[in-house]
């Protein structure tokens, strides 16, 4: 079984990995969506992950107007933004942008389970590395996992919760999705913002288990550095 495993991890990583069009601002101002969906219309890039984190609902709104200008045919992840996201938004990605996986943090899982019981398969667990499990309802519950790859490192390098609680669920949970981002070895922080392909050299050293088929870059970088990033990536993970 876990030479199955291996063989479909290399031959399928390059097509589970897809572009990420973010709003957080570690080096960059949160409005370079903006500059990365038009990247996105200029390569013609038609399937994308999508995290609208750290944006209100009027810019939420703003941002939904511009996908419809844009040549996405289909987003595969989208961050909730746990304390705000309505019903309509979960129904618009599902319809519209074929959306089946919702990420939210461990403070948000257990609400969005009441909050939203048609999506709730769709509703995947993030975990974060502040030595807490926020929620009280199991991942199998709802959709499973959305591992977070450098937030489960720093978790494992810092000796906090989070490690356990996943290799824990190993066999009893599903693995959705994932973040992808960088690390730093000096700092053992997560990085939304790549220097060097180095800072993904951390990915060799945790479990293929945990690597699911929707496999998102949650990176500031441009999206042509987000495609050079996956190359670099899938000849690393080989």
């Amino acid at each position: 079984m876990r030479k199955l495993i291996v063989l479909w991890f290399k031959m399928n990583l390059k097509n589970r990995i897809y572009p990420g069009i973010t709003c957080t601002s570690a080096i960059r101002k949160k409005d370079h969506w903006r500059a990365q969906l038009k990247e996105v219309n200029k390569l013609g890039i038609k399937e994308v992950a999508l995290f609208p984190t750290t944006l209100g609902i009027k810019q939420r709104k703003e941002l939904y107007q511009e996908l419809e200008k844009s040549c996405i045919k289909k987003i595969k992840l989208v961050h909730m933004r746990g304390e705000d996201f309505t019903e309509e938004e979960m129904e618009y990605f599902y319809k519209r942008w074929k959306t089946r996986l919702f990420n939210c943090h461990e403070k948000y899982f257990d609400q969005l389970y009441k909050k939203f019981p048609k999506f709730r398969k769709n509703i995947v667990l993030e975990l974060n590395y502040d030595n807490k499990i926020e929620n009280k309802l199991l991942p199998k519950k709802m959709g499973g996992f959305c591992i977070d790859l450098s937030h489960i490192k720093c978790a494992k390098e810092l000796h906090k919760l989070e490690w356990d609680y996943m290799m824990n669920h190993l066999k009893d949970t599903k693995f959705m999705a994932n973040h992808l981002n960088g690390y730093s070895k000096n700092k053992k922080r997560d990085l939304h913002f790549v220097n060097n392909v180095k800072e993904f050299d951390y990915l060799k050293e945790l479990p293929k288990k945990i690597f699911s088929k929707v496999i998102a870059l949650e990176l500031e970088n441009t999206i042509k550095e987000q495609l050079k990033f996956k190359d670099y990536i899938v000849r690393l993970m080989k």
